[in-house]
């Protein structure tokens, strides 16, 4: 069978594929893990992976519902959906080959593996007592390219395989332990089909980070022109699944220390006259250390506005998941300003408070209602610089959180 037979195969099986699971499953959220899997180089592919993704996050977090502590039991329907899901995962990946090889997140292998004993076709499936509460996976990929690749350490004596452990519309992130200094490091590695102004953006993120000098920022150490990739630091986990995997356990003083923490790298990157500009969830790391001390690190420094720059022009597509897109829809990306920035981060200091990243209008803590609210509220009214913010916080909202705790055990989650 000759290459452009092989390739038509491939295509007409995809396509088939995907308007089966846009008939059969919840394609509404098609976009919203599309670009964990835009490497994969094939729109068919990227939809299908899109919504097999956001499918199974559903159908688990049902069953996280359902779950109770001496088990439970799981519906007829949505134990066939799962079921369904997991045998099309099983026969993609026995038709995918080579470039489009892939395997599923470790730990959400482990899950489905754990399902596929007690889940029926029939009547419903009895959920074991023990059974985990599972972590849903939001700010990554689940399922992954089956690539590993090379590089050399400082002395050349020998290789070492790097981990694809998230990727993007611009850059895929790789992950290593380097034998020689004896860490854990990142490579972010540009994607090949990017525009000569992309690439531009990209290697404009490596001098800001490299540039920037804060312990809250990412650190940026050396780029390489021929693979255009840089190695930076690596951080262990997103704020948005640290925060979720700990919401019951951390202390108030705990948050407390991240939102300072955030407003300090903030405040640094705004005093060099640079405007973040995707500030999100997933854009804010936590570094663990070995003392146990964690520390808030901003990157994704890509969609940066810099005073000189002319890479946003007029009419630019708006970007960042969690963005003021009302007003920038309006004004254009290209007149993005701290206002839009504070609107952001407020989004990211009410969930390190409160875990939740909606229903900001029935919080029932007041001070914090009203300063969520006057952040992402008219524009006119915002904040209008991170030490506003600070404020605010410093007198209001953390005085109250520390009286309410200290007079009845209330918190906030």
């Amino acid at each position: 069978m000759t290459f452009d037979q092989v390739s038509y195969e491939l295509d007409s099986f995809l396509k088939i594929k995907l308007t089966q699971f846009i008939n059969s499953h919840d394609s509404q959220k098609i976009a919203l893990f599309k670009p964990y899997y835009i490497h994969f180089a094939h729109s068919h592919l990227i939809d299908i992976f899109s919504i097999l993704h956001s499918n199974l996050n559903d159908l688990f977090e049902f069953l996280n519902f359902k779950n109770g502590a001496n088990g439970g039991h799981y519906n007829a329907e949505d134990s066939r959906q799962l079921l369904d899901i997991i045998e099309q995962i099983r026969i993609l990946q026995a038709k995918l080959t080579n470039q489009y090889s892939f395997k599923v997140d470790e730990y959400y292998m482990e899950i489905i593996n754990r399902c596929k004993k007690f889940l029926s076709l029939r009547g419903g499936s009895p959920i074991p007592a023990g059974f985990p509460k599972i972590d849903i996976i939001e700010e990554k990929a689940i399922f992954l390219k089956i690539n590993s690749t090379e590089i050399e350490n400082p002395d050349n004596s020998r290789k070492m395989t790097i981990d694809l452990i998230g990727g993007g519309s611009y850059a895929n992130v790789f992950r290593y332990k380097d034998p020689y200094y004896k860490m854990k490091f990142a490579i972010k590695r540009a994607l090949d089909n990017l525009r000569e102004d992309e690439l531009e953006r990209f290697r404009n993120e490596f001098n800001d980070l490299k540039q920037l000098d804060s312990p809250f920022i990412i650190k940026a150490y050396t780029y390489n022109e021929e693979k255009n990739e840089y190695t930076m630091e690596f951080a262990d986990h997103t704020i948005q699944k640290f925060i979720r995997n700990n919401n019951n356990s951390l202390t108030f003083e705990s948050r407390r220390k991240l939102i300072i923490q955030l407003l300090n790298a903030f405040e640094y990157i705004h005093s060099k006259g640079l405007l973040h500009r995707d500030v999100s969830y997933q854009n804010i790391l936590i570094k663990k250390y070995e003392d146990g001390n964690y520390f808030i690190k901003v990157s994704d420094f890509g969609l940066v506005k810099r005073p000189e720059s002319n890479l946003t022009k007029q009419g630019t597509e708006i970007k960042g998941a969690i963005n003021d897109y009302s007003d920038l829809d309006r004004v254009g990306f290209e007149n993005y300003e701290k206002r839009h920035e504070t609107y952001a981060i407020s989004k990211v200091i009410y969930f390190i408070l409160t875990g939740r990243e909606t229903n900001y209008h029935k919080e029932r803590n007041e001070p914090l209602k009203n300063f969520i609210l006057k952040a992402i509220g008219d524009k006119e009214n915002r904040f209008n610089s991170i030490a506003e913010m600070r404020e605010v916080l410093i007198k209001d909202v953390f005085p109250y959180i520390r009286n309410a705790e200290k007079n009845n055990g209330a918190t906030l989650i």
